[in-house]
């Protein structure tokens, strides 16, 4: 009863955005009853949102140990894995979660950003175009367009990020990608009008990039670079590259040093 109350209380607390509070009451759930499934990853889904990867790479372990064919406990412990860097064992993780169940979206995701940051780009697509198919969301049309946009398929980009755009106008990323993705194809109207409104929305706070995404400072760093803000261009191209060596994209990585040391000079 005790274990319950506590995981009744960690479900509420998730679900209003107090992710620090239901790992405190999922712990005491799994104090009670060691055997607690759902508590296990439960606790690691709120410990990823807390960028607490290596504990919630831990609950997520329990969980397969107690039910060995949980689809979504090898997807999200791959999730976990790609974003420390261990992209082999995401990849095994998020292909088993897909072989259990093909339609978990959040496998294919993992998947996909493990082989983007490992530079299999051809991979990626592939998973990013799937979920795209299967997910209409903001999110997936955007990282379907960052990967076409960085295999030179700049009319495809285009036509994702415009997509995700019209989900969620306010995706600033989004806007940085396209907008250099028009530069590259020769429509420089059409980039310094995307450029200028993720600026206005920076400047209103009506969003901000994902502190996790290499590739959205790397497409503001370009952004700022084209509309000669020097400083703030190598500001975002450190940013860029100290993200790409945490998930071990040392392709990524050496492009943002590239690009830096080629401004710098």
């Amino acid at each position: 009863m005790f274990a319950f109350g506590y995981a009744s209380l960690g479900y509420i607390l998730y679900n209003s955005g107090d992710y620090q509070g239901a790992i405190e009451n999922y712990t005491q759930a799994i104090l009670q009853n060691s055997e607690d499934l759902t508590s296990y990853l439960s606790r690691g889904l709120a410990r990823s949102l807390t960028k607490d990867y290596q504990n919630a790479i831990e609950d997520f372990n329990e969980t397969i140990r107690l039910s060995p064919q949980y689809a979504q406990a090898y997807a999200e412990r791959g999730v976990a894995s790609a974003a420390i860097g261990d992209n082999q064992s995401a990849i095994e993780d998020c292909h088993r979660a897909i072989q259990l169940d093909p339609q978990y979206v959040r496998a294919y995701f993992g998947r996909g950003a493990a082989c983007f940051y490992s530079g299999n780009y051809q991979g990626a697509l592939e998973d990013f175009s799937l979920i795209a198919s299967m997910e209409h969301s903001a999110i997936s049309y955007y990282n379907l367009g960052i990967l076409q946009y960085s295999q030179g398929i700049n009319s495809q980009a285009i036509k994702h990020l415009t997509k995700a755009l019209y989900v969620d106008p306010n995706l600033i990323a989004a806007y940085y990608v396209r907008g250099n993705a028009c530069y590259e194809l020769g429509d420089e109207q059409g980039a310094f009008a995307d450029f200028n409104e993720a600026k206005h929305i920076e400047a209103v706070g009506g969003g901000e990039i994902y502190s996790e995404d290499e590739f959205a400072f790397y497409a503001r760093a370009l952004a700022c670079h084209r509309l000669g803000n020097r400083e703030e261009a190598i500001a975002d191209l450190q940013k860029s590259a100290q993200i790409a060596l945490k998930h071990q994209n040392t392709i990524f990585h050496q492009k943002a040093i590239d690009f830096m040391s080629e401004i710098q000079s």
